[in-house]
């Protein structure tokens, strides 16, 4: 018989006492705003090629090249427009989900305050 574990990701952090400050990938450019991000690790497996936990930051917009991951995103809170540099666009508001494929190059520009759920591959 196998032992079976589990892992609640809480948005308000471990006992709802909020998330900790955190730094942004050093591959994004800031362009505007995105000052004050914050983040929770839930969860960490094989040095860190596969994490879970929730990541949030006020209004901005960040510069992504060559995404070194995959990423698997859903909105808590907020909105997210994603812009290729090859001009595709996309929309996401609270409740949609969405993947950034490693090798993504363009802009995720957040017009208010957003949080997420997020699960990285970096294999």
């Amino acid at each position: 018989m196998s032992n079976i574990t589990f892992t609640r990701i809480d948005a308000k952090g471990p006992g709802a006492t909020g998330l900790q400050p955190a730094l942004h990938d050093p591959a994004d450019v800031i362009l505007d705003g995105a000052t004050a991000p914050h983040a929770l690790t839930a969860f960490s497996a094989a040095e860190n090629v596969l994490t879970a936990g929730v990541w949030q930051c006020d209004a901005g917009t960040l510069k992504l090249s060559d995404l070194p991951i995959h990423e698997v995103c859903v909105l808590i809170e907020g909105e997210v427009v994603i812009t290729s540099d090859d001009g595709r666009s996309d929309h996401y508001k609270a409740g949609d989900a969405f993947i950034l494929h490693k090798g993504f190059s363009g802009t995720w520009h957040m017009p208010v305050a957003t949080k997420k759920y997020s699960v990285v591959y970096c294999g």
